[in-house]
């Protein structure tokens, strides 16, 4: 009897210290820095519990992170700031091509069901790999240089060996355009696979990752846009870094809507549609016309070939036109898994369309007079480039 009395005991100590465990606020995945302007940069990441997180910043000047009071940033909604395991806080009222250390400080919900009173744990400056700066962009500089890679299909692998010893200095940003996922039936699953394996790399530099016809397939491929926000708040959407404009447009699924394999669930036709509105007042705008080098970024070639697919197909249909009547300078695209170039003139189009391989890493680089492609393989060689002078 007196044992059972204190086994009972004992169990009872132990619940009782386990049960005053804070829970302590990490971060479980990047941050990553994307809707990246001359003015604001947006820091996402997730977190092992749910937080009250904010970010703080301050200029590249040498000084001390403490030694003033550092502006703040939450995630709000409608005046509420947001406690969730999600975070996405914009940073703005920033200089462009300004380079800018930030911190996320967080703490742990410990009991928010009251109406009136939120319990809170430790107050934690969360880990952020590498230098933890960003450089905004800006469309007054000399020079445009950015990397792109494509079709990863959640090789985490090949994703490092592409990105090995690259960063912020090779780079005003990084390019994902699109099949970087097979499907995305769980989205912690697409953060687990774009932004865990190169943390150094997308903590420091802006990343823009643009869909392909695969992020558009699986369960949660609707939630693609709310861990990859743009300007225009879709898909498609434009940026300028110095010389260099580019629209980054997105093709849709490659077969027709009414196909089984999308079960009655999609209605590219309509996005497609809606996307041409957008690009005819976009190519218009002096941030895009009056750019020396017009560049255009799509999963999908807008090919016409007797072979092309459905996707392909429409794009050349409907954004061709417009894009050779804006001046386009080249539309960089993957899907393939192969490199090639399709030449002016060869589906109706003014312009090269650069289609890059999925196991290469392509590098692009202007000073506005003409544009410089230089494409690397797995090992980091240099196998093939590509130049246009104007």
């Amino acid at each position: 009897m007196k044992i059972s009395f204190i086994a009972i005991f004992l169990c009872a100590a132990v619940s009782n210290v386990y049960a005053q465990v804070e829970p302590v606020a990490d971060v479980k995945a990047g941050p990553w820095i994307t809707y990246v302007g001359d003015d604001a940069f947006n820091v996402l990441w997730t977190s092992n519990f749910r937080t009250l997180s904010w970010v703080e910043v301050a200029p590249d000047d040498g000084t001390d992170f403490d030694a003033v009071a550092r502006p703040k940033f939450y995630q709000t909604v409608s005046g509420r700031r947001v406690i969730d395991t999600f975070h996405d806080v914009r940073v703005t009222g920033l200089e462009p091509g300004t380079k800018y250390r930030y911190r996320i400080m967080s703490k742990a919900v410990l009991d928010d069901d009251s109406a009136y009173h939120t319990e809170y744990g430790e107050l934690l400056q969360m880990p952020v790999a590498g230098e933890s700066a960003v450089t905004t962009l800006d469309s007054g500089a000399e020079s445009c240089r950015f990397t792109m890679f494509n079709d990863g299909h959640a090789d985490d692998d090949k994703y490092r060996k592409l990105a090995a010893g690259l960063g912020a200095d090779d780079m005003d940003m990084l390019l994902l355009v699109g099949d970087m996922m097979s499907y995305i039936n769980d989205v912690d699953e697409m953060v687990s696979h774009i932004y865990t394996p190169v943390p150094e790399l997308v903590a420091n530099v802006p990343v823009f990752y643009t869909r392909g016809n695969h992020e558009t397939r699986g369960k949660q491929a609707y939630l693609f846009q709310k861990y990859n926000p743009t300007s225009t708040g879709d898909t498609y959407f434009m940026l300028r870094q110095g010389p260099v404009a580019i629209v980054v447009l997105d093709a849709g699924e490659d077969k027709p809507d009414d196909n089984k394999e999308y079960s009655g669930a999609v209605d590219f036709d309509l996005f497609r549609q809606q996307q041409l509105d957008w690009l005819k007042e976009t190519v218009k705008d002096p941030v895009f016309a009056d750019a020396p080098v017009k560049v255009a970024v799509m999963h999908i070639p807008a090919l016409n070939n007797e072979d092309s697919w459905y996707g392909e197909k429409k794009a050349n249909e409907m954004l061709v036109p417009v894009l050779n009547e804006a001046g386009l300078d080249v539309m960089l695209s993957g899907h393939y898994h192969e490199r090639f170039i399709v030449e002016k003139g060869t589906c109706g189009n003014d312009f090269p369309i650069v289609v890059n391989d999925d196991s290469e890493r392509l590098d692009f680089i202007s000073e506005g007079k003409g544009y410089q492609i230089n494409i690397y393989d797995l090992e980091g060689n240099k196998v093939h480039s590509y130049s246009v002078d104007k």
